[in-house]
């Protein structure tokens, strides 16, 4: 179902939105880089939006192809609650936002290096403490709904490169 947000884009024009085994979790996927769908649904309907993020940090020839990012993000309506991110912009940053939360392992924030404070397997394991088995293709519905914007009257028209050839 994923293909359906091809090509890789950003901005993006294409969201996915998937039930879950969780009844009280919608998957809400994008083709690249939209931040706002999850937390503007979130936000109208006054519930808990949890936002993930991962990106390998990736070099080909000596050129960044994919800036590296761990991040998750909790909001309960309007009200942001948590951020914890580990990013590389020009050099690696760690950025913590709100009250620590029950399930966090504080001990990896203290990691000499930065992406090692947060990494794939603590945003799994994070996910999981709140019903959310990200990393789990089973948890995902069969059934999901695309919506895409019109781009017809965009100036720049978006690009046609696929997720695989971007990381290249």
């Amino acid at each position: 179902m994923l293909q359906n947000l091809e090509p890789w884009a950003m901005p993006s024009w294409k969201q996915l939105v998937v039930s879950t085994a969780a009844d009280e979790w919608t998957a809400v996927f994008t083709q690249g880089s939209d931040i706002g769908t999850a937390n503007v649904v979130g936000t109208r309907l006054d519930c808990l939006n949890i936002r993930t993020s991962h990106q390998p940090h990736l070099t080909h020839d000596g050129k960044i192809v994919s800036y590296g990012s761990t991040a998750l993000w909790i909001h309960s309506g309007a009200r942001h609650i948590r951020s914890i991110q580990a990013s590389y912009q020009s050099r690696w940053l760690w950025t913590l936002f709100g009250d620590p939360q029950p399930f966090e392992d504080l001990d990896k924030y203290t990691a000499k290096k930065i992406p090692d404070r947060f990494t794939l397997a603590s945003l799994n394991e994070y996910c999981r403490a709140l019903g959310i088995e990200r990393d789990n293709s089973g948890f995902y519905g069969s059934n999901g709904l695309l919506v895409e914007e019109d781009t017809s009257s965009w100036t720049s028209k978006p690009g046609d490169k696929l997720s695989r050839e971007h990381l290249t």
